[in-house]
């Protein structure tokens, strides 16, 4: 829990997608209209994309491309190759899509689409569209469950969390959390909820919904992550400048690192380390 290096990623930075072997950083930028591409071996951003629009949620294919981009101005899920560095497609979202997830074996892409209070899942290959679920209002970050059976998505606009079966896409039951949630994530059995506005993490069982407890331990927190075994969770605390490492069975804060002015970590921020080979 210490800074090693602070990189340098203009336009505002908010959506962040680590690749599955922990190479490479993928940055949404949406004042710049692109995406800032880092590696993490190096510590250094080796290249960036042209996107345009309002890229902020984002994520990459357990494969290491493409990386899919959520645009909130053209309601579009833009997919980006890494390597050529291009726009080479696009899947139809519903309005403002914001988060975006990709299940674990790579065939499906989940969006929340915002301000049609829906998520939307897609072929991760064809861009063909499975479903359309209502949620909650104004769904914004959205995560699969570790077993790949459930998607969360916090509803900021009615303090909730919908809970869908990821198989056959309805909602399974629907949790009340805290003040404006912003994403969800699981693990240990538990859903750990960022209550933006409330300044609260919100826990409950993944399996029955029901409230663990409710943690003051925050200030304006953002992005969720657990880590690469599931026993803590960190947490950007947007106001605070800092990130907290908690323990995902105690429930205790274990850990603070300061960070630079207004962190926000929107998608999944935690991978495990390189290898040598990797590097």
């Amino acid at each position: 829990m210490t800074v090693e290096k602070t990189i340098a990623v203009p336009g505002k930075p908010a959506g962040i997608a680590v690749s599955r072997d922990g190479t490479r950083a993928y940055v949404s930028q949406p004042d710049s209209q692109q995406i800032a591409i880092v590696d993490t071996a190096k510590r250094e951003v080796v290249g960036e994309v042209k996107v345009g629009g309002g890229p902020l949620g984002i994520a990459v294919h357990p494969s290491g491309s493409p990386v899919y981009v959520a645009d909130w101005y053209s309601h579009r899920l833009l997919l980006v190759d890494p390597e050529s560095r291009k726009v080479v497609g696009d899947f139809e979202t519903g309005q403002s899509p914001s988060g975006v997830a990709v299940s674990a074996d790579g065939n499906v892409v989940v969006t929340a689409d915002r301000d049609s209070n829906q998520i939307s899942f897609f072929a991760a290959k064809t861009g063909e569209v499975i479903a359309r679920v209502v949620a909650g209002e104004r769904p914004f970050g959205v995560a699969f469950s570790p077993d790949g059976t459930r998607v969360y998505a916090a509803n900021v606009g009615s303090d909730s969390v919908s809970v869908v079966d990821a198989r056959g896409h309805f909602v399974l039951r629907t949790v009340p959390v805290g003040s404006h949630p912003y994403d969800a994530v699981e693990t240990t059995g538990k859903v750990f909820v960022t209550d933006q506005y409330g300044g609260t993490l919100t826990v409950f069982d993944a399996e029955s919904g029901e409230r663990i407890g409710q943690l003051d331990c925050c200030d304006y927190p953002e992005g969720i992550a657990s880590g690469s075994d599931g026993r803590f969770v960190y947490v950007a605390n947007w106001f605070a400048n800092t990130l907290l490492k908690l323990d995902a069975g105690s429930l205790e804060v274990v850990g603070s690192v300061d960070v630079p002015d207004g962190p926000r970590a929107f998608g999944a921020f935690v991978r495990a380390a390189p290898t040598a080979a990797a590097k």
